[in-house]
Formats: C-alpha cells, structure tokens, sequence
C-alpha cells in the first residue's frame, strides 16, 4: 500500500504512475467467484478492461442504457408493491429485503438474459438471495491468504475461506447455467 501525503505525490501516483497502481491485488473472492480476476471490477487495467468498461456504460450503466430499462423498472415496481399487498391481505409478513432482492434479481435477468428470472417470490428467488447474503458474508471475512504469497496461500486456508468462495462459486454457476439453458430453449421456440 501507498500512502501519497502531499498534493506533489498524489499528482505523482495519480498521472504519471495511475496505470501502475490501478490494479487490485487478486483475493479469495475475486479469484474464485469473478472467474481469475476477469470480469470488470478485479480485471487488470488495459485494452480488455477497457472494453469491459466501455460495453458496461453502453448496455448496462450509461445515461441512455439505464434510461431505456425505465419502463421495465416501473413494471417490475407494479410487482414490488403488488407481491407487498398480497402477502398483507394474507395476514403474512412482509420482509422487505427479500422482496428487494427479489425485484433487483429480476431487473438484472432482464438487462442480461431479456427476461424476469423469477415469475413469483417463492424458492428459487429465496435461494437466489441465500446465494447473494452468503456471497456478501463470505467476501467480508478476513483472508489471511489473500496477503501471502500464491504458493503459500493455495494450501493455507485460515478459517475456510478459500473453501467457503470455491463452494459459493459452484452455486452460482449451477444457477446461472440453469437461467441461461432456460433462455437457449426460449429462444429456439
């Protein structure tokens, strides 16, 4: 880690060095649940990330991308607030945070997979959320391996971490491989 404390150091590090110090150090977490580092928030600063960068802004993040997915955010509102007044009517508790999750699982199927992931708030989008909490909780725990060297760190795993993401990981990709085989058939119809 560096510390730049004067403004002349700063300038240093931050124009003339900034490609030299843009990268992050690989850990647990981004090893094992962003495939080696490759995706766009752990990818190692160059044409490839730049790319990523680029296609995030004009499909996904950008001004235009994100104002084009309004509608479907307003319909998946009608959802929220429908799935709330269901459960009240019922006399059962409404647990906001699932239904959150539940809607921000079904906005990101629509911008990646064209579809809502989840038809109604029931197992699958629970396990989806178990999947998210698990995955938060995980990447939050202290690695002593992510400060070790590789060759040390592949076979000393304080705490389990490195196990807990490798198990996360297959979780992920057993659902995700589902969502897209799904999506493949949907599309040859």
């Amino acid at each position: 880690m560096v510390v730049a404390s004067i403004p002349a150091s700063a300038r240093a590090f931050l124009n003339a060095l900034d490609t030299n110090f843009s990268n992050r150090a690989p850990n647990a977490g981004a090893t094992h649940m962003a495939y080696r580092c490759q995706d766009l928030v752990f990818a190692d600063y160059g044409p490839r990330w730049k790319l990523l960068r680029k296609l995030g802004n004009l499909h996904m993040l950008g001004g235009k991308a994100l104002e084009g997915w309004a509608p479907f955010r307003m319909v998946e509102l009608g959802y929220v607030l429908k799935a709330m007044h269901d459960l009240s009517c019922r006399g059962e508790a409404v647990v906001v945070a699932e239904i959150l999750s539940f809607a921000m699982a079904n906005m990101i199927g629509k911008v990646v997979l064209g579809r809502r992931l989840f038809e109604k708030h029931g197992l699958e989008s629970n396990e989806f959320k178990d999947m998210m909490v698990e995955l938060m909780t995980k990447a939050g725990f202290f690695n002593f391996g992510d400060f070790m060297p590789s060759s040390v760190a592949s076979w000393l795993d304080f705490g389990g971490v490195e196990l807990g993401m490798k198990h996360i990981h297959k979780k992920f990709d057993v659902f995700l491989t589902r969502m897209i085989e799904e999506h493949k058939a949907e599309s040859y119809e």
